[in-house]
């Protein structure tokens, strides 16, 4: 069974997105290559899997990311009229319990499954125990004044294993929880 990721950026307090849904950083002309960067991350980590949203994510959105699984969780999606695949189309779910239980399928096995937005849902799974492998942070060393969502600051229980430069301005972040470390211990 797949694990359930996590990628997103966020700003020095916390700042997930603007009140049209749209991501601060990305019209700030110093932060343009590190935004660039970002997206260029998300991409090729994302690519080939699935990614699941909420719906005011969802509605951002023009087009479905191409050359991924695109679901989306709508709480007023009936469950029988939701997981219907289109070709090219986003899926729809009635819960996140419910794209889990979907795309745990054998026939999802060789695709990573990323969480992306937004804040609520990411709160949401986080709160639930859902995101059992790994987090992807990028921090933007900015604060962004007029953010109107915001990410709460990760547990101490979600470790940093890995750290890289993403810019002049940010750096992408791999967490892992302690819960479902890979480290085991052998006894005699």
């Amino acid at each position: 069974m797949s694990k359930l990721n996590a990628i997103f950026a966020r700003g020095l307090n916390g700042e997930f997105s603007l009140s049209d849904g749209s991501l601060p950083w990305k019209n700030v002309p110093e932060l343009s290559e590190d935004a660039k960067n970002d997206m260029a991350h998300f991409k090729s980590m994302t690519m080939g899997g699935i990614v699941i949203m909420g719906f005011n994510t969802y509605r951002t959105f023009k087009k479905p990311l191409p050359g991924r699984i695109n679901a989306v969780i709508d709480r007023n999606c009936e469950p029988t009229s939701c997981s219907t695949i289109t070709d090219g189309q986003f899926i729809f779910f009635s819960s996140l319990e419910s794209a889990i239980d979907y795309f745990s399928d054998e026939k999802f096995s060789r695709q990573e499954m990323f969480l992306i937005g937004g804040a609520k849902l990411f709160e949401y799974a986080l709160s639930k125990n859902l995101v059992d492998g790994k987090i992807y942070e990028t921090v933007f060393n900015a604060r962004f004044p007029d953010a109107a969502t915001f990410v709460e600051p990760l547990s101490e229980e979600w470790e940093i294993i890995g750290r890289e430069k993403n810019g002049e301005h940010s750096e992408i972040l791999m967490h892992e929880n302690n819960r479902y470390s890979s480290v085991q211990i052998f006894y005699k």
